[in-house]
């Protein structure tokens, strides 16, 4: 069986910036697939969320943006997570042991905005357009997440809690995948079964 290639464009960002354009500009913004939130270390980049869509990045790019601007989601120090070290300064509506209320996060929005922006700054993204269906999409999201998480030290300790993956059922045959991108991705292997 020949291996998928989930082949990952990147970086880009949210607001566009010396080293990565914005993500919503690019071709691959318009297509589908799996996409990496990353956080640029000196030896390479260091994968913070992964994330699949079965609508265009840009839709699903937007819909992070509007959470993470309503401090939904967690905010950390930008000058430490750039680092690669978490520093929270707000658990948001998905934490899982101090998780906010949606009044308490929009109460919350606009003293936060400083710190979300800065850490918007510091995120860049990979997308790898892929044209599957949803549950293959899944399998793969899974296949990269689920590593990452059990490597100690850094890159696991990186990882959210509480993110729900859909790894590969034991009834579903194994897909062979390659990974490859225009930069490194710490912990992440090159050759993954989903």
């Amino acid at each position: 069986m020949e291996p998928n290639n989930i082949n990952f464009a990147g970086p880009f960002s949210w607001f566009g910036a010396l080293d990565s354009p914005c993500a919503y500009d690019v071709a691959e913004a318009h297509k589908a697939g799996i996409y990496l939130w990353t956080v640029p270390l000196p030896d390479g980049h260091l994968v913070y969320y992964v994330g699949e869509t079965g609508r265009s990045f840009e839709i699903r790019l937007r819909q992070h943006y509007e959470e993470l601007v309503s401090a939904r989601y967690h905010v950390y120090s930008a000058s430490e997570f750039g680092r690669g070290e978490k520093i929270m300064l707000w658990p948001g509506r998905w934490d899982v042991a101090a998780r906010k209320s949606d009044a308490e996060c929009q109460a919350n929005a606009t003293r936060l905005a400083a710190p979300i922006r800065e850490m918007m700054l510091a995120l860049r993204f990979f997308l790898a357009p892929l044209s599957c269906d949803k549950r293959t999409r899944q399998r793969i999201e899974a296949a990269i997440a689920q590593p990452l998480y059990k490597i100690p030290g850094l890159v696991g300790a990186f990882q959210d809690q509480g993110v729900k993956y859909w790894p590969r059922l034991p009834a579903e045959e194994p897909l062979e995948c390659v990974v490859s991108a225009p930069a490194r991705f710490l912990g992440l292997p090159e050759r993954l079964s989903a």
